[in-house]
């Protein structure tokens, strides 16, 4: 069988509604090695749930500078904030969220495939598959 590793943290985000009021909201971020550029994120406000799949790329230069330039963007802002936007056809939400527990979420993914390093293993697939 093909080697899976999962990382997941929840967290709680501000959610920063149109007139400026803040809303907390729960977070899950998940990472899988088999999918290896990918990070999953999974709002719950509610009886409500979305789910968003973004770069991890683009996730740890957010840390450090604006990325994104479509439907997912990030910028670092004052302090530990980070504001994560999230783009559709019709709506456009924003998040201020800890770049300190957000670097640690993804210090966790680089540690089980490092940066670089994220191309599959297709002899281990194939070997997998031909078990």
């Amino acid at each position: 069988m093909f080697n899976e590793t999962r990382i997941g943290t929840a967290t709680v985000v501000e959610f920063i509604r149109p007139d400026g009021t803040v809303e907390p909201m729960n977070v899950d971020l998940q990472y899988r090695s088999d999918d290896p550029h990918a990070v999953t994120m999974r709002f719950q406000a509610r009886d409500q749930e979305s789910t968003w799949v973004c770069g991890r790329e683009l996730l740890s230069d957010g840390l450090l500078s604006p990325a994104g330039i479509g439907d997912v963007r990030l910028r670092p802002d004052h302090g530990d904030v980070l504001v994560l936007e999230l783009f559709t056809e019709d709506s456009h939400a924003v998040f201020h969220l800890s770049a300190d527990e957000l670097g640690r979420f993804l210090d966790s993914t680089y540690a089980v495939v490092p940066a670089g390093r994220e191309a599959l293993d297709f002899d281990l697939l194939l070997k997998d598959l031909l078990a």
